[in-house]
């Protein structure tokens, strides 16, 4: 059985690789149109930064890698169309740019999905960057040197926009952020969303909030302006574009494949498109949120090598199943590490909860404990029956652990009073004897108690 991939990022690769575990027989080819496979996007800022000082680190495997499990990869091959009544593809050879057919029994659509770029004035001028792929991070490294800008603009105030701002202040370029709401991380409640901010501004970052980007004006072909739709004009040597992504689905759509409601491939939770014999994974496709069943797009890496994961099993003959996601998350800006899993306390309410919330601080030691570090922990739980229905956490130390602590909590439909009790390891250099997410679930279970009381 032939099994084709297009495309080899992270969803991609992940599915070719389960595919020959599962049945080494198959023969399985992979499509990519970059010259890389395998690479970790989510490293590319510290790359530009200079935390990881050599940029071959973020490259996983080779295609040469894939060849010895017998998985052929084909780098800067596109594909150009799907013929799902004959199971053909359509290749273009991008090296000497020759097109071919190639048949296929089984297909997983990986194509991932691409930088939101808008249609405006001056978009192409030298300096105006995006960064999702290998070689967008090959423009930066290009730029940089000969270029040397000593001021930059981010549009957007998302995961990708704040991390490049600390990028940024670790080159020593002056930076603006510019956002059209009128707050940034607009996926976090506002009073977790005001810390970041602080911090920011701590760190001698400009924001512009409630503005968005109307124009870039140049000078010889090269980026010295940025208008915005309040017509504010803040000068600039670089400008990156960063107001989110969208699913590449073009080839899916031209193939009769079905769009869900997100825009992006309607799949199962086998990663089966409504096309027999065709799957997709990661961030081209959709999924479930697992707190209120709605269909949802999350472009996150782990979420799509999960995917791939799967899709690659059952391809390859098996029975895997992936059941959705929580919204897991987590992002560093500065000092300060941001996270959060499930709902927010607005997402809750629009989805019909009736959210209960609490901010709590807390600290990744004990307090006589030498270099404790502080967090602020929110905790968002349904009024009805005290189910825990997300989680955020801000602050220099022991956020990742609160949150998935908090992600697997929800994956186990704890309640606030089950999470009271839980069993958490404790020692001075690690934790306050009781774990500060403990604490946080035994004040809203008070709190729980109180309104229902009172009600």
């Amino acid at each position: 059985m032939r099994i084709i991939v297009i495309g080899g990022v992270a969803a991609g690769t992940k599915s070719a690789a389960k595919a020959h575990r599962v049945d080494p027989n198959n023969e399985i080819i992979l499509y990519q149109d970059e010259s890389e496979v395998s690479y970790s996007a989510c490293g590319l800022p510290y790359v530009i930064s200079g935390v990881i000082a050599d940029e071959r680190k973020v490259i996983i495997r080779q295609p040469e890698d894939f060849a010895k499990d017998g998985i052929q990869v084909f780098i800067r091959h596109r594909v150009l169309g799907i013929d799902t009544g004959k199971q053909q593809l359509s290749v273009r050879n991008l090296q000497d740019n020759t097109d071919f057919i190639v048949s296929y029994d089984r297909l997983i659509i990986a194509t991932g999905a691409r930088p939101i770029v808008p249609s405006i004035e001056g978009i192409t001028l030298e300096g105006v960057l995006t960064l999702r792929n290998i070689t967008d991070l090959a423009r930066f490294k290009a730029l940089l040197p000969t270029v040397l800008p000593e001021k930059a603009v981010i549009i957007g105030a998302g995961y990708i926009g704040l991390e490049l701002a600390e990028t940024f202040h670790e080159l020593n370029i002056k930076t603006t952020i510019i956002e059209k709401a009128p707050r940034i991380l607009p996926k976090f409640d506002p009073e977790m969303a005001q810390l970041v901010h602080e911090h920011l501004l701590e760190n001698q970052v400009e924001i512009i909030l409630g503005d968005g980007l109307a124009k870039l004006d140049g000078n010889n072909g090269r980026i010295t302006f940025v208008e915005t739709e309040c017509g504010k004009t803040v000068p600039a040597d670089l400008v990156v574009i960063a107001i989110g992504v969208k699913p590449n689905v073009e080839l899916a759509k031209e193939a009769n494949i079905d769009l869900g409601n997100t825009g992006a491939i309607a799949v199962d939770s086998k990663m089966a498109t409504n096309i027999p014999g065709v799957y997709a994974a990661g961030d081209c496709c959709e999924t479930i949120n697992r707190i209120t069943g709605a269909t949802a797009w999350m472009p996150l890496g782990d979420i799509a090598n999960l995917q791939g994961r799967v899709a690659g099993e059952n391809v390859a003959g098996g029975n895997a199943h992936f059941p959705g996601v929580f919204g897991t998350a987590i992002f560093k800006t500065f000092k300060l590490t941001v996270a959060m899993t499930g709902l927010s306390e607005q997402s809750a309410l629009e989805s019909g909860f009736d959210p209960i919330s609490i901010v709590t601080e807390g600290s990744d030691r004990a307090r006589y404990y030498p270099g404790r570090q502080g967090f602020s922990l929110k905790l968002i739980a349904d009024l009805k029956n005290g189910r825990l229905l997300g989680a955020q956490a801000i602050g220099l130390e022991g956020v990742d652990k609160m949150i998935d602590i908090a992600a697997t909590a929800l994956l186990g439909n704890l309640t606030c009073s089950d999470l009271e009790n839980a069993d958490l390891a404790y020692s001075p250099p690690f934790s306050p004897v009781l774990s500060p997410i403990i604490v946080a679930a035994g004040a809203l279970n008070s709190k729980l108690s109180k309104l229902r009381l009172n009600g």
